[in-house]
């Protein structure tokens, strides 16, 4: 996979000046892990990427190892190859290398600082895996990516030679004709300025797009909110109604009011139905001047209550219709500035193209140079052909692709009703806010989740602090890790704790939100954090106790700095509150 080809030596190098040379070939680590009722051990030497020094695949049963494999007489590298495929088949993942990616960029957060929300290549490779019928379609999805990247990429290689040579071409050309007539330089900085304009305008353009569309998206869900409010108030109204119904119904007053003429003297008009309509709501019948009974008081007065809450509601709904609608016009107003600035920079850079494409001298009169010209023409056509050949390979395996997409979102619909209540949970604690995150198809080949935090879109990295940004991702790699893990086979985050970058308010909440997901979806958690003042594992203590929380101190693994040993104390402070809080003694 392309994630171990990046860091194919970097376990290698790793190591180095951290094992003495003598110790490098006895230098090993065995870990102990279970995946699916299934016991793995495997020894690996801390330098030896692909090979295995050992590994039992086994089961216990009264006392007695029931060995799943026989690794008998294989070589470190097929105890390797055996080890791949039998984990990937024991989580149900489907390649080793999907639970490689996995492994690294959803159940670990480290100093590497991986976003999934941000990342669009991260975020299609682990939606098509956690939201997928079927591992054949996770596994052709992500081939039919890696393909269409690949020609993608040879399309612009092909496009940069192209357009190398027509730089040459050109170079060649000013030597022989006016450099003052032509101005090279100049042209090429103004269509550089030019490009990136439109680069820049697209980009505004299609967020604000977003935002606009996230907050007429709204406006329609207050809308069919009002109109199930009007239906249960209609039906309300009917019953409170009721004792009145003979009345109402009546066949004799329903001819009076369409007729507009009393039934009973002839007497026609408007006024005529009026004095009826009035009449029919007094509490005595407008004929005999008898009480109209209205059943029980306080059945009524329930009904009553209801009809007016109902009122309340759909008032308090319109007057958010009427400020969305508000925030939408003055949206509006910023997408039409967007498109009209978009369009107008891919004009102006349209006909600067036109313009400059004129200024086309094929011949100098040199016969040499001429000669060298029309090689350079040929070269040219050459690299054009291939990069639309490529562009076109891309676009004729685009429909499965998009297919395939198709039913990734599917699968997450379904899917949605679970695990999006579990993210909202796992994020409110940690930022005591509601908010939202929905499937959005991104560009032609991506696949995201974009989410809105107090009814915004927020589209963009920087609309959010950085410790909103990391913890919000630890959020949604928590509810991966639950929704796609089963009972008694739990998951295991691995994190870097970004304490450095959280707001002291914000300490505590961490401290929560891992919590829940420690004993509320009874996962697992590896973590590190820095010995300091921050309450975060104070409130992690706080929440887990001793059976849920073990604690280990790390500085007796590495020799200390001179201000380090002079700083102890400090660290022996923290350490004895954080191990009184997981006593339920508190701390100082």
């Amino acid at each position: 996979s392309e994630i171990v080809k990046s860091n194919k030596k970097y376990t290698k190098r790793y190591f180095e000046g951290r094992i003495n040379a003598q110790d490098k070939e006895n230098a090993e680590v065995e870990i102990h892990f279970e995946v699916n009722h299934k016991n793995y051990k495997i020894i690996r030497g801390f330098t030896e990427r692909n090979s295995l020094r050992k590994l039992e695949i086994y089961e216990t049963k009264n006392k007695k190892v029931i060995p799943f494999i026989n690794t008998e007489n294989k070589s470190p590298e097929e105890l390797q190859s055996i080890y791949e495929k039998e984990l990937a088949k024991d989580i149900g993942i489907g390649k080793f290398e999907y639970f490689i990616f996995f492994q690294l960029y959803v159940l670990t957060f480290d100093e590497n600082r991986r976003m999934i929300f941000w990342d669009d290549r991260a975020s299609t490779n682990a939606l098509s895996i956690a939201f997928n019928y079927d591992l054949n379609d996770t596994n052709r999805i992500l081939e039919l990516k890696r393909e269409m990247e690949s020609l993608e990429s040879y399309g612009r290689n092909a496009r940069w030679q192209a357009t190398q040579i027509k730089k040459d071409y050109e170079r060649l050309l000013a030597t022989k004709k006016e450099k003052e007539l032509l101005n090279y330089n100049e042209l090429k900085k103004q269509y550089d300025d030019m490009a990136k304009s439109v680069e820049k305008a697209e980009k505004l353009f299609h967020n604000i797009e977003v935002e606009y569309d996230t907050l007429l998206k709204r406006q329609n869900i207050y809308s069919s909110e009002i109109l199930q409010l009007k239906t249960k108030y209609k039906k309300l109204f009917s019953q409170y109604s009721e004792p009145r119904t003979k009345l109402l119904d009546n066949r004799l007053i329903n001819y009076s009011k369409k007729e507009n003429k009393c039934f009973l003297c002839g007497a026609t008009g408007h006024y005529v139905v009026e004095n009826i309509e009035k009449k029919l709501y007094q509490e005595k019948c407008p004929i005999c001047d008898t009480t109209i009974n209205n059943g029980k008081d306080k059945d009524q007065e329930k009904l009553l209550k209801q009809l007016e809450d109902i009122d309340k509601l759909i008032e308090k709904k319109n007057s958010e219709i009427e400020k969305l609608i508000f925030e939408s016009e003055v949206k509006k107003v910023e997408l039409d500035k967007a498109e009209y600035e978009y369009y107008a920079a891919k004009e102006k850079l349209e006909k600067f193209e036109k313009l400059n494409s004129h200024i086309d001298f094929k011949k100098t009169g040199d016969t040499i140079t001429d000669s060298i010209l029309e090689s350079y023409i040929k070269r040219f056509e050459q690299e054009d052909k291939k990069s639309r050949d490529y562009y076109r390979k891309r676009d004729k395996i685009k429909p499965e692709y998009e297919n395939l997409l198709q039913k990734v979102n599917s699968a997450y619909k379904d899917a949605e009703s679970i695990f999006v209540p579990l993210f909202k949970k796992l994020a409110k604690s940690f930022i005591g806010l509601d908010l939202n995150i929905y499937f959005k198809q991104k560009g032609s080949k991506d696949i995201t989740l974009n989410f809105e935090l107090l009814g915004t879109a927020r589209t963009e990295s920087h609309q959010l602090s950085e410790s909103q940004r990391f913890f919000l991702d630890i959020a949604l790699r928590m509810a991966l890790a639950v929704y796609l893990s089963k009972p008694n086979n739990e998951a295991t985050l691995l994190i870097d704790t970004p304490e450095g970058s959280l707001d002291i308010a914000y300490e505590s909440r961490v401290g929560k939100m891992f919590a829940d997901f420690v004993i509320d979806y009874n996962q697992n958690i590896i973590m590190t954090a820095n010995i300091n003042a921050s309450q975060l594992l104070i409130s992690l203590a706080e929440k887990c106790g001793k059976k849920k929380m073990k604690f280990r101190r790390m500085l007796d693994w590495t020799d200390l700095t001179e201000i380090q040993k002079e700083g102890e104390h400090l660290f022996d402070k923290v350490y004895n509150n954080i191990e009184k809080t997981l006593n339920g003694y508190g701390y100082e």
